[in-house]
């Protein structure tokens, strides 16, 4: 995963070689597989939604990690946005999480003293056929160093039954790494679309139910670009 300052994407697209900002590139960023609002370059609209959400800090560095289009490819299951203040103090993080559909939803996670964002949200979001839409996520956050390490679990009713990590170690962004990583990990956003249908997969021969997504629309609260409700798309 790339984890960038997204004051830095035009200095990257002229810098790097193998790294694109809007265009086809080995990695490119592009701002319309993000929140966007009313075409709004990345950090405006991630600015709108801080505002929309009533938090009107002034805002310095905004940091997003997440996959980029790879070889022109791109999926990502959930990204995470680290928002600060001009003097470098955590304010908050965002996860944006997205499924097969298309459809993203945004989670605002405020951050405590200690920079870490942590809060139980509910999901209201269609993630996986195989877990009820009135979940929540327990997420736990904060922003990399050196090392990584963030987690997002589900809960039903007060009880854990699914848990998640997310783990790694800082790498420089050369063009030495890009090219190395282009090599070894040429398809690795059509590895993750493959790896959920595979568990799907193996879930569905475990007798495990599938909720269908058209069941409950109601429960399926927030989301974009937008979710269907009595064959009419909601906003």
């Amino acid at each position: 995963m790339f984890y960038l300052d997204l004051d830095e994407l035009e200095m990257l697209d002229k810098s790097k070689r193998l790294l694109g900002r809007n265009r086809f590139a080995p990695y490119s960023f592009h701002d319309s597989d993000h929140y966007q609002v009313r075409s709004l370059p990345i950090r405006g609209s991630i600015e709108a939604f801080l505002k929309e959400k009533g938090l009107h800090d002034e805002i310095g560095k905004i940091h997003l990690l997440t996959h980029l289009r790879t070889w022109g490819h791109v999926f990502n299951p959930v990204s995470f946005y680290f928002v600060s203040n001009r003097d470098g103090e955590s304010i908050c993080s965002i996860a944006e999480v997205g499924n097969t559909f298309n459809e993203q939803k945004m989670f605002l996670l405020p951050s405590d003293s200690k920079g870490i964002s942590q809060a139980v949200q509910k999901k209201e979001f269609y993630v996986s056929p195989f877990s009820d839409l009135d979940t929540s996520f327990h997420f736990r956050l904060s922003a990399p160093q050196e090392c990584l390490r963030l987690s997002i679990n589900q809960s039903k009713e007060g009880k854990t039954y699914f848990r998640t990590a997310l783990s790694g170690n800082r790498a420089g962004l050369t063009d030495w790494n890009l090219a190395l990583y282009a090599i070894r990990f040429p398809l690795i956003t059509l590895n993750i679309v493959f790896a959920i249908h595979w568990q799907a997969f193996v879930l569905y021969l475990k007798g495990i139910r599938a909720r269908p997504k058209a069941a409950n629309p109601h429960q399926q609260t927030g989301v974009r670009p937008y979710i269907v409700n009595h064959n009419h798309p909601i906003y």
